[in-house]
C-alpha cells in the first residue's frame, strides 16, 4: 500500500471500477468497534452577508461557531494531522474538529482567517488554481494564499478548473476522460507547489462528487480525497471520500451545529452499495448495510432522512443487524444525500453516516453544478 507525502496511508486497494452505480462493499475493521478515534471535518464556502447563500455563512455566524468550539473546549487540528493520526491509530481527544474553506474566496481572507488568527487554530484552504491565475474578484491572490500559508494554514488541491469529476462529458471517452481528470488534479498541484511552501496532497473533490474509476485514480496520484456528504471520520473511512459537513445558510445554526461536531461515524458493515452515478431513468435506489453490534449505538433508533423527509428502512438481519434503506419520493436530477443517524446507548453523541446519489438530466446530460 502506497502512503502520501503526509505519511498517510491511501485506499491503494480499491478495486471496484464501475462507473454507474458505486458497486463496493465497505468493511469495517474487525474486532470490537472502538470509535474513540475519530473526528469532525467542517467546510465552508464564503463568510459574508454579500454572496449566495447557498454557499455561505454570514461572519457574525461563523464567529459563533467558533465561539462554541471555544466555549465548549473542542480541540481544533489541521487537516493533515488529523489524517495521519486517523490511519496510523494515534489517539485523537475526544471533540476534535478540523476547519477547511473550498475555492479560496476573498472572505476567508478577509473575515474568516482574522477570526482563527487570534485564536490560533490552524484551517486549510482548497484552491482550484485558474481562479487565481485568472484574478477573479472574488478570490484570493496568490499573495494573500501565500500570507495565510505563512501564518500555519494548510494549502491544498481542489483541481485546475472546478470541473465535475464523476463521470466523462459527452462524446468524451474513458480514457479521455481519466486522462483530463489526471491533468486538472497535476496541473494543480504543480501550480500550488511553484506558488506556495508546502502544498498538501489532500484533494477536494469540486461540488463533492466522485466515483470509483475517478477515486481509483486519485489512489494512483498519492492524494486524499475530501467529499462533502455529511458525517464524522474513523479509522475504517473511504480516504478517497471523506466526509465533511457542509456549512451554509439554512444549516448552519447553532443547535445544528453543535449536534454535528459531536457526532460519531457510524459503525457500517458491508454497504452495497456506498452510492453513487445513476442512470438518467434510475429514480429509486437503496443501499444495504450492517451495524457493528459491538458498538454503542441504539440500533432500535436508527433514522434514515433525505431532503428534510424520511426514508423508508427495513431490517433484513439480526447478525449483525443489516438494513435497507429506500426512497421514498422518486430522486430528481442532481444530488440527493441519504443520511443515516442513530443515538448512542449512554451518551449525548449521534452516529451519522451519508450516501450520495448524482443523476443526471433524462438526455443523458450532467446537471448544474
Amino acid at each position: 500500500m502506497r502512503t502520501n507525502g503526509l505519511g498517510v496511508l491511501t485506499a491503494g486497494g480499491l478495486l471496484c471500477l464501475g462507473l454507474a452505480l458505486v458497486a463496493c462493499a465497505r468493511e469495517a475493521p474487525s474486532g470490537v468497534w472502538d470509535d474513540r478515534s475519530s473526528a469532525v471535518v467542517l467546510v465552508y464556502h464564503h463568510v459574508s452577508d454579500e454572496t449566495p447563500r447557498s454557499t455561505s455563512v454570514s461572519p457574525q455566524r461563523f464567529r459563533e461557531h467558533l465561539e462554541h468550539l471555544e466555549e465548549h473546549a473542542f480541540t481544533v487540528w489541521s487537516l493533515p494531522r488529523l489524517l495521519a493520526a486517523l490511519q496510523h491509530g494515534e489517539p485523537i481527544p475526544e471533540r476534535t474538529v478540523a476547519i477547511t474553506f473550498d475555492d479560496a474566496y476573498a472572505s476567508v481572507y478577509v473575515t474568516a482567517w482574522p477570526m482563527l488568527r487570534e485564536r490560533g487554530w490552524p484551517f486549510t484552504v482548497f484552491v482550484s488554481t485558474q481562479y487565481l491565475d485568472d484574478r477573479l474578484a472574488s478570490y484570493m491572490t496568490w499573495s494573500q494564499l501565500r500570507d495565510i500559508e505563512q501564518d500555519g494554514a494548510t494549502i491544498a488541491n481542489h483541481s485546475r478548473n472546478h470541473p465535475s469529476m464523476a463521470q466523462p462529458q459527452p462524446g468524451e471517452s474513458r480514457p479521455q476522460w481519466l486522462a483530463r481528470l489526471r491533468a486538472e488534479l497535476e496541473d494543480a498541484q504543480a501550480r500550488l507547489e511553484a506558488e506556495t511552501r508546502a502544498p498538501a496532497r489532500i484533494f477536494a473533490w469540486p461540488y463533492g462528487e466522485y466515483s470509483p474509476p475517478a477515486q481509483a485514480l486519485l489512489s494512483e496520484l498519492d492524494f486524499i480525497g475530501m467529499a462533502q456528504q455529511s458525517g464524522a471520520l474513523g479509522p475504517a473511512s473511504d480516504f478517497t471520500a471523506l466526509p465533511r459537513y457542509p456549512m451554509a445558510f439554512g444549516f448552519d445554526d447553532l443547535e445544528q451545529f453543535a449536534l454535528k461536531v459531536r457526532t460519531r461515524p457510524l459503525p457500517t458493515l458491508a454497504v452495497e452499495p456506498t452510492g453513487g452515478v445513476l442512470t438518467p431513468d434510475q429514480t429509486d435506489v437503496s443501499v444495504r448495510f450492517g451495524v457493528d453490534p459491538s458498538s454503542a449505538i441504539r440500533i432500535d433508533a436508527l433514522n434514515c432522512f433525505s431532503r428534510g423527509q424520511p426514508l423508508e428502512i427495513d431490517r433484513i438481519g439480526n447478525n449483525p443487524p443489516r438494513f435497507r434503506v429506500a426512497n421514498v419520493q422518486p430522486l430528481p436530477v442532481g444530488r440527493t444525500t441519504f443520511n443515516c443517524t442513530a443515538p448512542a446507548r449512554d451518551a449525548n453523541v449521534w452516529y451519522w453516516v451519508s450516501f450520495l446519489w448524482m443523476r443526471p438530466r433524462p438526455d443523458g446530460s450532467w446537471y448544474e453544478g
